[in-house]
């Protein structure tokens, strides 16, 4: 634990830990107008509420007690080290070496484009500002289990992880992933396509690619595998199509490889980057594995511009405690709609249009969980669905939203390891289904959300963000289809008295988008190639290039995005 006080909150003054006590040794004569100050945990964590304030006295103790000092999430990155990371990941020091192409960031897209482009011969470094945490999606290891609870356990542990790298202040409640993978490794896996209304504001050439062959080798890629047929799901497809005429409904499509290539293989499980670079670097000769490398620890801090051209990328070694500078001949940010607008501000990157920063929008998100009892029509003690519903005539103006339901949520993907676990939540939760319906929306950018930044690089965003505005018609048609659904199920609302839909957090699932929009008429920050409309050689490929927040989960198109922005890059090699 360490001691910042009120000369800029910067300097960690340590302490001594003795006797299960914490003590600090200050100069009374270095505070003659008294001292604010709070605790630090591992340099990440603060101490959370007001500050604390002392006018010290020469000889003076003062106590706090655990009563007075609690601690909030982590604020900043944590800097891990192991001896694992070290052996599969070891840092690239040449800072003479010109790769190809300079990644900063290794989450779904920044990862995704490392592999593709090594795939293809291009020299590839990643600079990710995180550590080693897992090798895979949460998914695929063991779990943190709430027994007996509704609880979306497939990544609950993201909030023993992510990072709040932004200032307070706004309705923004989501976090960062700094780590290998970014928030590859703590996600849903869910994986629509955007539908042709949601791709209204697009370019027409990115259109073209998505719905021609971008989805289905996005699609490919992510591992998408249809769970086999089931009576059950295709009586719960039927009871929808009985309470939702106007709707399709189709099981939802996820990036899960249930079914190995042959028998005896184990399946891929849910998917993440972390699993693409890791196998990688641990299999010699692999396809792409002599080109990639992985800085870990590396936050961007600078990108060098010279006429037009990024001629290099520093960034601070957080183990070594020194900066780097690394050599590119193209240069991509992936570090996440908050991170990547953050470096393009500090770089003071050229903005004609004013747009850097501007728009960061989180679609509305409307859910409700609740249980069905036994005896009802669809109950199932051990079968489990997930569907995934759109109105026919749905389109920017009328009906603009995905309807996704899951009946028997704690099995859907599940993976219980220990027998024991498994049989306490089912008795747990007694005679009863878990559920949830949530209704995601489509939204356009809001110009009013911004993004600002000034100072170096330990200052944290601003990030001034406000909820789309829903019209009380959307939502008494959102809260009718909830009240037929669940009524006709005879399900009951998990902690409310009446089936009221709760409105989601804004990043409360890591979708916000827009701080880097893409326009196919020079009117946005990048063209349709992803690259920066005052660079020859910038590119994105994250959230943040997205011009409208759509109602489908952006983790597919982005996925074909970095398979396009790979071929185009390599293709200049």
């Amino acid at each position: 634990m360490t001691l910042r006080a009120g000369d800029a909150w910067l300097v960690d003054r340590p302490g001594l830990y003795e006797d299960d006590e914490w003590t600090f040794i200050l100069d009374e004569a270095d505070y003659p107008g008294g001292i604010e100050f709070k605790f630090v945990l591992e340099r990440s964590a603060w101490m959370q509420g007001v500050n604390l304030a002392l006018q010290p006295q020469a000889g003076g103790d003062y106590a706090f007690d655990e009563g007075d000092v609690a601690f909030a999430p982590n604020e900043e990155l944590v800097v891990d080290n192991s001896f694992l990371q070290r052996l599969l990941f070891p840092t690239r020091f040449d800072e003479d070496h010109i790769y190809d192409v300079v990644i900063v960031g290794s989450g779904m897209g920044g990862g995704i484009l490392a592999d593709q482009l090594s795939d293809q011969g291009a020299t590839v470094l990643v600079l990710e500002a995180g550590s080693y945490l897992f090798p895979t999606h949460l998914g695929n290891l063991p779990r943190k289990h709430s027994v007996g609870r509704f609880d979306k356990h497939l990544w609950n542990l993201y909030e023993n992880f992510k990072v709040e790298n932004y200032a307070p202040g706004s309705e923004f409640k989501g976090g960062q992933a700094f780590s290998l993978g970014g928030r590859s490794v703590f996600w849903g896996g869910l994986i629509p396509r955007m539908t042709w209304w949601e791709l209204e504001l697009w370019p027409q050439a990115l259109r073209w690619y998505l719905e021609s062959t971008g989805y289905q080798r996005a699609e490919a890629l992510m591992n998408r595998a249809a769970l086999l047929s089931s009576p059950y799901r295709d009586s719960v497809r039927r009871f929808l199509r009985e309470q939702l005429p106007d709707f399709e409904h189709v099981d939802a499509p996820v990036a899960v490889d249930y079914h190995a290539p042959t028998s005896a293989l184990l399946s891929g499980g849910v998917f993440s980057t972390a699993d693409l670079m890791t196998e990688s670097q641990l299999t010699p000769g692999a396809t792409g594995n002599q080109q990639l490398w992985i800085n870990l620890n590396h936050v961007a801090v600078e990108l060098l511009t010279e006429q037009g051209k990024v001629t290099a990328v520093v960034a601070h070694d957080l183990v070594a405690n020194r900066q780097r500078t690394f050599l590119g001949r193209d240069y991509v940010l992936a570090a996440g709609t908050i991170e990547s607008a953050k470096l393009a501000k500090m770089s003071q990157l050229g903005d004609p249009n004013g747009k850097i920063g501007l728009g960061i929008t989180d679609h509305p998100i409307f859910y409700v969980h609740f249980t069905v009892p036994v005896g009802a029509a669809l109950y199932s003690a051990s079968d489990s669905s997930k569907t995934l519903s759109q109105h026919r005539q749905a389109s920017l103006d009328a009906h603009p939203y995905n309807l996704v339901i899951e009946l028997g949520a704690d099995l859907n993907q599940g993976r219980y390891v220990d027998d024991d676990i498994f049989e306490a939540h089912q008795a747990g939760k007694g005679q009863n289904m878990l559920c949830e319906l949530v209704f995601l929306l489509n939204s356009s950018l809001i110009d009013a959300n911004e993004l600002n930044h000034q100072g170096p690089a330990y200052v944290k965003p601003q990030l001034n963000m406000a909820r789309r505005e829903v019209s009380q018609a959307l939502l008494n048609e959102m809260q009718d289809h909830a009240s037929r659904i669940i009524g006709a199920l005879g399900g009951q609302p998990i902690g409310r008295p009446d089936i009221a839909l709760a409105e989601a957090d804004l990043g409360g699932v890591a979708h916000e988008v827009g701080t880097l929009r893409l326009a196919g008429d020079g009117s946005g920050v990048l063209n349709e190639d992803l690259r920066f409309l005052t660079s020859d050689n910038l590119y994105v490929c994250d959230n943040s290039v997205f011009p409208s927040s759509p109602a489908a989960n952006p983790s597919l198109t982005l996925a074909a995005l970095a398979i396009r922005l790979a071929e185009h890059l390599a293709a200049q090699a």
